[in-house]
């Protein structure tokens, strides 16, 4: 059966209203300033939240009463379509393959930072408006361990598999991680939850040195979900890490608030699930009708509301800003796609986590990085609009700084652009960008100007993309009448593929999207 975009009044209309306590005033706790929230999921799929997928066999009550109290932004892209990327865009409002890694792959599980010395980010520009900043989750952006050896050291940047942990030194304070980048206090893993070294840092130490050999931590848990080269941390289990992150979250959440009575807090709270491995907690098996997947995404829910009961329960939920979204499209697991730690397949199931796009994580289909993004203020936006408006991860920074009247230099966020009108409802154009871009994890670009989507196949880095001499190919696709991307148009539209592939070519050769 074709897909359609869902019916969103429809979808409220079936939402039944839901109480909320009173509010439970803070002594001195009323800011000028807007609190901010970012709740970042992990692999997340468009049609995983139930509001957005009229077909969806996975309950999200949470997710849907926030979206019903929100503006939702039904064209809104990560900065890439996995996950390192995304994180970077959203910290720094500024394109990955504009780095050191390039225009493709991810970062190595021990790599160095890829967040430039002396580029400002996010939490950087927040902090520095007065804002206690706070990571909980997934940093993803590397940090450097301290090295016994330390001419191994762009070994480690460049190996995806360094495996000599013994020149690695746990004990000591990791270096450029998120304390080196704005936040005030930090805790979570290093990669994905799975990724070495699989421990919890706490602002810039490990909890828990890791020790234990993949076969090991097996041996002790009697179950290990991560991969077979990790070095792992005593007691480090993936049933107790979604749990773990949701108290350090609320913990920091409530300590910001009666500790620092006035001064405002910024929490980039990113989340693991439901990236791989696959294992929600026992008490939500068999909770959705989507195998272990969505019994993952429901366990997920349940976090967002515990986070959102301790706004309401310290009075505060009416002075933050909350923005809910995910990093990217959902991992391919409707066509017996199966790692050894994923359990179930979507497609037994017949839930569609991209709703109405086709395409997967780490691709350019819009499956692939167009993802759910919603916007609650209660004091400034009117709640249950939808906005077309195309957003990309990179347009935060711009849109928040608009807000607190900070002036962006123009070495921060180059490739972002403030839709902070969006938001109050003064203007919601089509875009505010004058084109936008995707690019695979191979290393391969798309251009996104108004409704069409140009695919350029061929060139992999950017060097290859400005060589007007680079052969190439293009596929041309019309969003505003194809969403699915199923007919190719480049015949029917010449004169657009030439100013598209043009337009891409500028943006990459200026160093900037923004002017």
């Amino acid at each position: 059966m074709t897909k359609t975009l869902f019916t969103l009044v429809a979808c409220w209309m079936a939402l039944a209203p839901s109480a909320t306590p009173k509010d439970v005033p803070v002594a001195a706790g009323k800011t000028l300033r807007p609190n901010i929230l970012i709740i970042l999921a992990d692999d997340m799929g468009y049609g995983d939240v139930g509001i957005l997928n009229r077909d969806s066999r996975i309950p999200t009550p949470t997710l849907d009463r926030l979206a019903k109290e929100s503006l939702i932004f039904t064209d809104a892209h990560s900065s890439g379509s996995y996950c390192v990327p995304s994180r970077y865009g959203l910290l720094t409002g500024r394109y990955m393959w504009r780095t050191r890694l390039g225009s493709g792959g991810n970062l190595a599980n021990l790599a160095g930072t890829l967040i430039e010395p002396g580029r400002k980010t996010l939490a950087d520009l927040l902090r520095g408006k007065g804002y206690f900043t706070g990571l909980v989750g997934k940093w993803h952006q590397g940090i450097d361990w301290k090295l016994r050896d330390e001419s191994a050291r762009e070994v480690i940047r460049v190996h995806p598999n360094y495996q000599d942990f013994q020149n690695i030194d746990f004990a000591s304070p990791v270096l450029n991680g998120p304390m080196d980048h704005g936040f005030d206090y930090s805790f979570g893993t290093a990669g994905s939850a799975e990724m070495n070294p699989a421990a919890f840092i706490e602002n810039n130490r490990a909890t828990v040195i890791p020790t234990l050999s993949s076969q090991e931590a097996r041996d002790k848990n009697g179950e290990w979900f991560g991969r077979d080269d990790n070095i792992v941390a005593e007691g480090y289990t993936m049933d107790r890490l979604v749990p773990t992150l949701s108290k350090k979250a609320c913990e920091f959440v409530e300590n910001a608030t009666r500790s620092r009575p006035g001064q405002p807090f910024f929490l980039y709270y990113a989340m693991t699930t439901p990236h791989n491995p696959i294992v929600p907690g026992r008490d939500f098996v068999g909770t959705s009708r989507a195998g272990a997947y969505g019994d993952f995404v429901v366990e997920l829910d349940h976090h967002v509301g515990r986070i959102l009961s301790k706004l309401t329960e310290l009075g505060i939920q009416k002075n933050t800003i909350v923005i809910f979204t995910s990093d990217n499209g959902p991992v391919n697991r409707t066509k017996g796609y199966r790692q050894k730690w994923v359990r179930g397949d979507t497609a037994i199931y017949g839930h569609d986590s991209n709703g109405p796009f086709e395409g997967w994580k780490a691709g350019l289909q819009e499956g692939g990085h167009r993802v759910p993004f919603f916007v609650r203020w209660p004091e400034k936006i009117k709640p249950g609009e939808s906005c077309p408006t195309t957003i990309l991860f990179n347009d935060v920074i711009p849109t928040l700084a608009e807000m607190l009247n900070i002036k962006l230099d123009n070495q921060t966020a180059e490739d972002g652009q403030s839709f902070f009108k969006a938001l109050t409802g003064e203007a919601r154009p089509g875009s505010f960008h004058e084109a936008i871009v995707h690019n695979h994890s191979n290393g391969t670009f798309a251009i996104r100007k108004g409704a069409f989507k140009l695919t350029v196949n061929g060139p992999k880095t950017i060097a290859q993309v400005v060589d007007d001499a680079f052969p190439v190919s293009f596929a041309l696709h019309d969003l505003g009448k194809d969403i699915e991307e199923t007919t190719e148009v480049s015949r029917d539209h010449p004169g657009m593929v030439k100013k598209m592939h043009a337009l891409l070519k500028k943006i990459v050769r200026k160093g900037r999207s923004t002017e």
